[in-house]
């Protein structure tokens, strides 16, 4: 037990009181802090959230938000325009071009040549939304449509791939090292993406595009949250995905001003070569260095902080401001060397996972069940930017009531709603239409509150379950996970040949099962980030719920006595 702080105020009396059983303890603390170079010794010295925190939080945002400007932009190069066949070129006029004909729609893939039917092998598109796409520009329609199926396949397999990779890859080399490769990765498949001159190398930059986007957004979430102290982490973990929606919100008005997909491509690609100046001040997590015994490393990024927001520095600063000594005597332990094995080998670490992956993936399948039979809104730009603002206030929702609920009672409430919403979308009578239509556009902007919610509480709840070594590897490999379920949902839409009810049931099922698992996991919300597996597995355990009991019990005595 350690010191209790009672407010001098309402006792009329000094300030701190000190159990009379823990005076050798407090004073093995206090000498203890003088030579021992902890997470939470450095988190008096820089602060909670100082100034230094806040200028890298809010530069932060933007790599946050170039994951879905990246990953998404497809969402507009790939658009699928309207168009008709055309016949062959007549020889004599060889400068004829055709132009789309509304009337002609129909005439999608066969043309009606010499009283016969034949396949088309020339298109001419509607160029009144863009003046050019992917899928105009390759002619990916017809017996080639396949093949936009295929690119999505794809894209999403460079985001369970960038997940679990760049997950293990930040562990084990530091979170500085990750946001390096994870920013080259985006922004150099961003650029090839838009100069490709097929579709096969488009496919490959679009692989190297979503690998990047996902690493980059797992690493900049684990900087984030590992420089602020317990008070601001549901804050910043939350606000976090705001930058995400922002982002969504950024390629509704490109795309709206810039109607071609290579000259689109590439003004969103170029700038993303600018976060590779943050590597010129970004610091390394000083948890990661600690954990990898690099305390010389540490030493130096902590003193630098403290300087930069000012604070005063105690005893031990002076050795960490000064000249290198012994390793050993700041270290005190030796240093966990961790794998992301040690998330299954270890029971309580094994069930956490499971838990939390379920939750990741059920919670995807209930996003894409809802883009499945979402309403339509309006105008592809109304639509998808309507969908994107509904976002936001699902994280001002979670920020607001995260710390006072708790996190698994919050992300149950959140992945419930999702789950009865998708099945109400599914279920609900198709007449009468007008009607109708309003009611599955509210229960589809409901069920995006929900899923959005939920995906934000996952990633804060998750950095929290799991020690320092296995952070980013957790955050990862469970991120890994949700690509899984994405590349599901499409197999599970396609049950709707039985019957149109059954992947909204199945998926609002999950939904709902994956939220009343949550309610298994222990509670996280006020304590500290654990930095080693003893640390983790103390959270939700007797030992942990007894030694608060017991400082309940002591703290009613003193007042009693008093």
């Amino acid at each position: 037990m350690s010191l209790i702080n009672i407010p001098a105020k309402s006792l009329a009396l000094s300030a701190e009181f000190t159990l009379p059983e823990e005076d050798e303890q407090k004073s093995l603390t206090s000498a203890s802090s003088k030579t021992k170079l902890t997470p939470q010794s450095v988190q008096d010295v820089i602060g909670e959230f100082g100034l230094f925190q806040k200028l890298l939080y809010f530069l932060l945002w933007f790599p946050a938000a170039a994951m879905a400007v990246g990953v998404y932009a497809s969402v507009y190069m790939e658009y699928t325009p309207h168009y008709h066949c055309v016949p062959d070129v007549d020889p004599k006029d060889p400068s004829f071009q055709p132009v789309y004909n509304p009337t002609d729609a129909n005439l999608t893939c066969w043309i009606h040549e010499h009283g016969e039917i034949t396949q088309c092998s020339k298109w001419v598109f509607d160029k009144s939304v863009f003046t050019s796409t992917v899928i105009s520009e390759f002619e990916i329609i017809c017996a080639s449509s396949y093949l936009k199926t295929f690119s999505t396949t794809i894209y999403m397999s460079g985001m369970l791939f960038g997940s679990f990779f760049f997950g293990w890859f930040g562990d084990k080399f530091g979170r500085k090292a990750a946001f390096a490769i994870t920013t080259l990765s985006l922004s150099t498949g961003s650029v090839f993406t838009a100069i490709s001159p097929n579709f096969p190398s488009y496919v490959v930059a679009r692989f190297l595009t979503s690998c990047g986007g996902m690493g980059l957004f797992i690493t900049t979430f684990v900087i984030a949250l590992e420089f602020v102290g317990t008070e601001y982490r549901t804050l910043c973990g939350i606000a976090i995905e705001i930058p995400f929606a922002l982002g969504e919100l950024y390629i509704v008005f490109l795309a709206y001003f810039i109607r071609d997909w290579r000259t689109y491509q590439l003004v969103i690609g170029i700038p993303f070569f600018l976060f590779l100046l943050y590597l010129v001040k970004i610091p390394e997590s000083i948890r990661w260095l600690l954990s990898k015994g690099r305390v010389a490393e540490a030493k130096k990024t902590v003193c630098e902080i403290a300087q930069f927001n000012g604070s005063e520095k105690p005893l031990w600063t002076e050795d960490i401001c000064g000249e290198e000594e012994e390793e050993e005597i700041l270290l005190g332990d030796e240093p966990e060397n961790l794998g992301i094995c040690s998330l299954l080998s270890h029971p309580a670490l094994r069930m956490r996972t499971l838990i939390m992956a379920l939750n990741w993936v059920v919670a995807t399948l209930g996003y894409y069940g809802l883009s499945l039979n979402s309403a339509r809104l309006g105008d592809p730009f109304s639509s998808f930017a309507l969908t994107a603002a509904m976002e936001i206030p699902s994280y001002i929702f979670c920020m607001l009531f995260l710390d006072r609920f708790g996190r698994k009672s919050i992300l149950a409430f959140s992945q419930i709603l999702a789950g009865t919403t998708c099945i109400l979308a599914g279920v609900i009578p198709q007449e009468p239409e007008e009607e109708m239509f309003y009611l599955r556009t509210a229960l589809s902007l409901m069920g995006k509150f929900g899923a959005s919610a939920g995906f934000a509480i996952v990633f804060v709840f998750t950095a929290e379950l799991f020690p320092t070594p296995v952070r980013n590897s957790a955050v990862g490999l469970c991120s890994t996970f949700a690509r899984f379920g994405g590349m599901l949902a499409p197999v599970v839409a396609n049950l709707a040949v039985y019957a149109s009810s059954i992947p909204f049931i199945v998926m609002g099922s999950s939904c709902c099962i994956g939220g009343l698992t949550a309610l298994l996991l222990p509670e996280t919300a006020g304590k500290p980030l654990p930095d080693t597996i003893e640390e983790a597995c103390r959270i939700g355990s007797k030992t942990e719920k007894v030694g608060v009991t017991r400082v309940e019990e002591t703290k009613d005595k003193l007042l009693q006595s008093c």
